[in-house]
């Protein structure tokens, strides 16, 4: 076998390793176990929490760094935290009194832990597809004050645009927005992203970024596809994902991670 062209392989959870019903095929889990045979250093880079990802990181058999939060967290499988970039407590409180003045259900990520102030029916969807328990605290406001990883508004499409515009309005670059879903307007410190964690990543691991692999389906994946060395969209992402991207595979549910690993480990992309 010729040497492999490429040395990392970051994956999306959500729409891209995973089925539309949150199952990991076992076509794509003996794929992803190839690559690492080969030589692939693999990882994941998702807006979920550790606690969330890692049942499939340690099922998948990785033991590189994973990319959390969007990019706001780069740990070790074993929870050490390499790099974190977090919304200050100013701002965060901020985004707490936006969320109570709109009445939208809100949540926030901090020290590993999903924070809530109430149990609302929004949250219950957000636990349907997350193992994490959530902590419900009396005022998440003083909660926040510390400073978090993430913050997120859950909603309809239309009731997260007047948070998503609130937001830009107060903070300004004081916070970046992103969605991985209709139903989630997400907050992470200025800066963040996929793309830049990707990077980090790679020079931890003395790997070229021209060396890497990024593989979503979100909007909040495009840094990612567009700063690796080969960018690839699922065939699920949307069309806006799909023109940056240098390669489209399969879709999620067609094992389109399985396919690309496939061309990859022949030498055909």
């Amino acid at each position: 076998m010729s040497p492999l062209r490429y040395r990392l392989l970051a994956l999306d959870l959500d729409g891209t390793l995973l089925t539309d019903d949150s199952r990991l095929t076992l076509e794509t889990e003996a794929a992803v176990k190839a690559a690492q045979a080969a030589g692939l250093t693999v990882t994941l880079a998702t807006g979920r929490l550790l606690a969330d990802a890692l049942p499939y990181a340690r099922r998948l058999g990785l033991t590189a760094p994973l990319i959390l939060h969007h990019g706001a967290l780069l740990m070790t499988p074993a929870g050490v935290v390499l790099a974190h970039q977090m919304i200050a407590g100013g701002a965060a409180q901020k985004l707490v009194q936006t969320a109570r003045e709109l009445e939208l259900s809100c949540q926030a990520y901090a020290a590993g832990e999903l924070v809530v102030e109430r149990i609302t029916t929004w949250t219950r969807i957000y636990l349907g597809y997350s193992a994490v328990e959530p902590v419900v605290v009396p005022d998440l406001a003083a909660y926040v004050a510390g400073g978090i990883s993430q913050f997120d508004f859950l909603g309809e499409p239309e009731e997260l645009a007047p948070a998503a515009e609130r937001v830009h309005e107060r903070l300004a670059a004081a916070v970046r927005t992103t969605s991985s879903h209709p139903n989630l307007l997400e907050v992470l410190a200025p800066g963040v992203s996929k793309g830049r964690a990707l990077e980090r990543l790679a020079e931890l691991l003395g790997i070229p970024l021209a060396a890497t692999v990024a593989v979503g389906d979100g909007l909040n994946d495009l840094e990612m596809l567009r700063g690796a060395g080969l960018g690839v969209a699922m065939a699920n992402a949307p069309a806006a994902v799909r023109s940056q991207a240098q390669y489209v595979t399969a879709g999620n549910n067609e094992n389109g991670v399985a396919q690309l690993i496939s061309k990859l480990l022949a030498g055909e992309l």
